[in-house]
């Protein structure tokens, strides 16, 4: 039966006139209780406004300061957002410029000068910008900066720049080193990292004048405030108000949460608006006497309508509960019993309100979730083998695009010849590895798969290491899948032996104990630090494949997953290291021998 047939069947049944009311939807219920509710308050809050006209000159008052304050963000959220764009353009550039590693030291220097000029002309708001490269050279666009050189180069902005990953910071302004008698100056800095490298290029400082930043936008009544992240008034308008000389007043206007204040017998109105970008804080208020406005006539409207109101609130409240409420608190249990796994439960509302509908939904969907439970089940069992797929597909090109480094590297050092050797051998072993579609093989075949890639890297590393398998010939009917072995011989090769000064070696080993296969790959190599070692085991633990730095060993988190897919969490793949002596894989499979 489809939801429709449902809703026919009750549709057929004659309804009285109490059921029609009760049938009535809920929309027009909470409308008819509403137009009660709200017109006594509204009729009473006209005729309360005609009395108080002068309610309109509190409200041209709130407009004006908050347009004010709005203009005055968007043109201190442009000049902030143009010394963040010039910090990444300059970041782009400068990474171009030390990429080009043919470039003189004397060119770089002046593309740079020249590239800090630049950006002064193309930014407004920007007065100077500083740039200090890794090795210590002071670039400037302002040559008054040059005499402070090493004080910014022992400031704590470098420092502090260190832990900002590359992002570009609002650097403190309360001591700010770069401020000079005649000009003070808001800074934003920026660790520069080169962008195709990742390492570290420098550090950018970007230089805006304070009074560009806020200019003077007070008249008799309205007085303006800019304050940076941590609360300190950066600039204020120009005015000879008693409260400018008033530091607690000041301090506690960002912190306020009123919009009225008080101050000196007068009676202001505050607003702010937030530079969300930058959490910075432009504040406003409003002298509400010389608008002659007392406020007397805004508390008592709000006094009495408010009074009103909750009174009418509660009587509706009182109503609503028996009328809406129950239904739906009806409706919320039965969807809970039927989350906890309760499928047999049904909703037997009588109306056909939203409520009651709703309830008819809830039982048609719950029948079609017992039908489709069969169908979940079956689409599980096939996930494992889609997962186990796509895991592999993702190893394949990862020694592929290993493989090709090799092949590049013999051609950049002219040793053509062994690049054809390694290219014949890259086919040699692609012809092994992918023939037949097969994704679990025998270990006798995987051995000669790893073979195949272990001539490859010693054609590359031939001073560097050696290879030795030591496999039980009763082993090598038993069942694995591909490419287990060749993504821990590459992680030996590229982790362990490279980093090390003398020969090395790789021991594939195998053994059986019972109905469990062990086998070992171990290098002689550098090892791993034990805090990395912690956090590979854990995640090997977990069977987590980390998206962080640590994807490096891709290969290695995708031999335990394919494991863990095909033969179940039981078995997968282990590691032990000490570092400066080698590191050791342990793969655990059972005693297979025919492919399931």
């Amino acid at each position: 039966m489809t939801l429709k047939d449902m809703e026919r069947q009750h549709s057929d049944r004659k309804l009285s006139g109490k059921d029609k009311a009760r049938n009535m939807s809920i929309k027009y219920k909470i409308a008819s209780m509403t137009v009660v509710v709200a017109l006594i308050p509204i009729v009473l809050l006209t005729v309360l406004m005609l009395i108080f006209y002068n309610r309109a000159i509190m409200q041209r008052a709130e407009k004006q300061i908050e347009e004010n304050i709005r203009i005055m963000s968007d043109r201190i959220t442009s000049v902030l957002k143009n010394g963040e764009l010039c910090s990444n353009n300059l970041t782009i550039e400068f990474s171009n410029f030390y990429n080009e590693r043919i470039m003189k030291q004397v060119t770089r220097d002046a593309r740079i000068t020249s590239q800090l000029s630049q950006s002064l002309l193309i930014y407004n708001g920007i007065s100077s910008i500083v740039f200090i490269d890794s090795e210590g050279r002071f670039y400037s666009s302002d040559p008054k900066l040059e005499d402070i050189k090493d004080k910014i180069m022992a400031s704590e902005y470098i420092s502090y720049l260190k832990d900002m990953g590359g992002k570009t910071v609002m650097m403190d302004q309360a001591e700010n080193i770069m401020n000079r008698d005649d000009k003070e100056i808001v800074t934003m800095g920026k660790h520069v990292i080169n962008i195709v490298t990742g390492s570290p290029i420098g550090y950018l400082f970007v230089n805006m004048d304070k009074d560009y930043l806020i200019e003077s936008s007070q008249s008799e009544i309205s007085y303006y405030f800019l304050y940076d992240t941590l609360g300190n008034c950066i600039s204020e308008s120009d005015s000879k108000e008693q409260f400018y000389s008033d530091t607690d007043f000041l301090n506690g206007l960002i912190e306020s949460p009123k919009e009225l204040l008080k101050y000196g017998g007068e009676t202001y109105l505050m607003a702010k608006d937030t530079i969300d970008e930058f959490k910075w804080t432009v504040v406003g208020i409003t002298n509400l006497n010389k608008f002659n406005v007392t406020g007397k006539d805004l508390r008592f409207i709000l006094l009495t309508t408010g009074s009103i109101s909750v009174v009418l609130l509660l009587l509706s409240v009182v109503f609503s509960t028996n009328i809406i409420t129950r239904p739906l608190k009806i409706l919320h249990d039965g969807a809970q019993q039927i989350a906890e796994g309760d499928m047999s439960y049904r909703f037997r509302f009588k109306t056909r309100d939203e409520i009651g509908r709703l309830g008819r939904i809830f039982n048609y969907m719950t029948q079609r979730n017992l039908e489709l439970l069969n169908q979940v089940d079956e689409e599980a069992k096939k996930k494992r083998e889609y997962e186990l797929a796509l895991i592999q597909e993702q190893v394949k090109p990862h020694f592929l695009y290993n493989t090709l480094d090799i092949i590049i590297m013999l051609i950049e050092m002219n040793r053509s010849k062994e690049a054809a050797r390694v290219t014949q051998k890259l086919a040699n072993y692609y012809k092994n590895s992918l023939s037949g579609s097969e994704e679990i093989v025998s270990i006798e075949r995987e051995i000669q798969i790893t073979r195949d890639y272990l001539d490859l890297q010693t054609m590359r590393y031939g001073d560097k290491f050696k290879y030795d398998f030591d496999i039980p010939k009763e082993l090598f009917v038993i069942n694995i899948p591909k490419m287990t072995l060749q993504p821990l011989v590459e992680n030996a090769i590229y982790h362990g032996l490279k980093y090390k000064e003398d020969w090395g070696k790789i021991t594939i080993t195998g053994q059986k104990n019972g109905d469990i296969i062990k086998l070992y790959v171990t290098d002689d190599g550098v090892g791993i630090d034990p805090e990395k070692l912690i956090s590979m085991q854990g995640n090997l633990k977990r069977n987590e494949i980390p998206e962080d730095a640590d994807r490096k060993h891709f290969g290695v988190y995708s031999v335990d997953h394919r494991l863990r897919l095909y033969f179940g969490d039981e078995f997968g793949l282990s590691v032990d290291s000490q570092k400066n002596q080698g590191t050791t894989f342990t793969i655990k499979i059972p005693d297979v021998s025919e492919k399931r």
